[in-house]
């Protein structure tokens, strides 16, 4: 039932990208941190029960980046997700790895779990804010971005239309909604990808790894993740492990998917990725 409800607000999502709402309030370190997760269902039942949790290991602003890993991540949730439901799993893995992590919560009131309601300029906007705060709480001079579904544009439109070039190093998105999908139609998203993609899909200076799978009930075809422009990186976990069933909604919590998001922020690493 749960994943059935999961996948049915997945969709609608994708047609509610030029939407408003209230903008949410910035981040606090005072939010309460809830238990690492495994999965996007249980992550889910936990925010709907604890509103305004964020994902351990996040919002730590007096973290201070080590030279291994010099960007703090900012994670960017996709819509009607919130900061928990979204990294329960990822976030404590990035901060056992030794990254400054922090989870934007964006696109709705305070207290409400179906969050990111927002037009992706907008969200684009308190993203901007965010990693702001970010940089002058934490002494670095970039951020690593990672997005989840329509988490994956909005960093996009940041770095292309926000400034956020000269503050972002690469942007990782995992399923994310870059181009229109053959799912039900929105004059608004496709406006607004439209402009996005203009002339190139990719920003310079900034590195781009987009991590798909065959199996997205969301993004179709799943080819409508990848982009073309110069600094991307395209790649569908099942052409990494061909047994691999993630979906749309479970790519945030499947361990293929994490191992390509830590070399995505760390290329210099040259771990085997295990199936």
């Amino acid at each position: 039932m749960i994943g059935v409800m999961i996948r049915t607000l997945a969709v609608a999502g994708l047609l509610a990208l030029g939407s408003s709402v209230v903008a949410s309030p910035p981040a606090s370190a005072d939010a309460p941190t809830g238990p690492p997760q495994s999965t996007f269902g249980a992550a889910l039942v936990y925010s709907l029960a604890h509103p305004g949790v964020v994902p351990a290991g996040t919002n730590d602003f007096d973290c201070v980046p080590v030279p291994e890993h010099p960007e703090p991540v900012v994670l960017v949730h996709g819509f009607l997700e919130n900061s928990y439901a979204n990294w329960a799993g990822l976030a404590p893995a990035l901060k056992t790895e030794g990254y400054c992590v922090f989870a934007l919560d964006y696109g709705a009131a305070p207290g409400e779990p179906f969050k990111a309601r927002e037009p992706i300029p907008d969200a684009a906007g308190e993203l901007a804010t965010f990693v702001d705060t970010v940089l002058a709480e934490t002494g670095a001079e970039r951020v690593s971005i990672v997005g989840h579904s329509k988490g994956g544009a909005v960093p996009r439109w940041y770095v292309r239309f926000l400034g956020g070039a000269d503050r972002t190093s690469r942007i990782v998105g995992l399923a994310p909604a870059n181009y229109p999908s053959l799912g039900p139609p929105s004059v608004a998203q496709d406006a607004v990808l439209a402009a996005l993609n203009a002339g190139s899909d990719t920003v310079e200076g900034v590195s781009y790894t987009v991590v798909a799978t065959r199996f997205d009930q969301v993004i179709i075809p799943y080819t409508a993740s990848f982009l073309t422009g110069p600094g991307a990186q395209n790649i569908l976990l099942q052409d990494v492990c061909p047994a691999n069933t993630a979906d749309h909604v479970s790519i945030p919590y499947d361990p293929v998917a994490e191992q390509l998001v830590l070399a995505a922020l760390d290329p210099s690493t040259d771990r085997p990725i295990v199936c």
